[in-house]
């Protein structure tokens, strides 16, 4: 498996190892494989592209026109304007999830 020419990553550039040459004979032990299909014909990479902030949610499907960070795709006018006016109804529930995602983005809110 080491000398195999496609365990190479083309997209950085890594040639990959393997770790155990032992793989061949316990996959004839295997008796059932459940798989969800993730991943499988995609590159399965997350973007962060939507959020809600009480009963609203915030995120297009267009393109940003700004410079972004690695894995974010948002683009929603509608935000900025919302985060500066302290009237709209869901001001404290928008500030509040800015701020999670600022100081935690692995966070979930329930």
């Amino acid at each position: 498996m080491s000398y195999d020419l496609n365990m190479f990553d083309e997209e950085t550039g890594i040639e990959m190892k393997a770790q155990s040459s032992n793989l061949n004979e316990e996959l004839g032990q295997v008796e059932y494989v459940f798989s969800d299909k993730t991943g499988t014909l995609t590159c399965n990479i997350m973007e962060f592209k939507k959020f809600s902030a009480g009963n609203t949610s915030y995120g297009t499907d267009l393109q940003p026109t700004m410079p972004q960070e690695d894995n974010v795709c948002f683009h929603d006018p509608d935000l900025f304007r919302n985060l500066g006016n302290t009237n709209i109804e869901n001001y404290n529930d928008l500030r509040r999830v800015m701020f999670f995602l600022a100081t935690c983005h692995t966070i979930v809110i329930d």
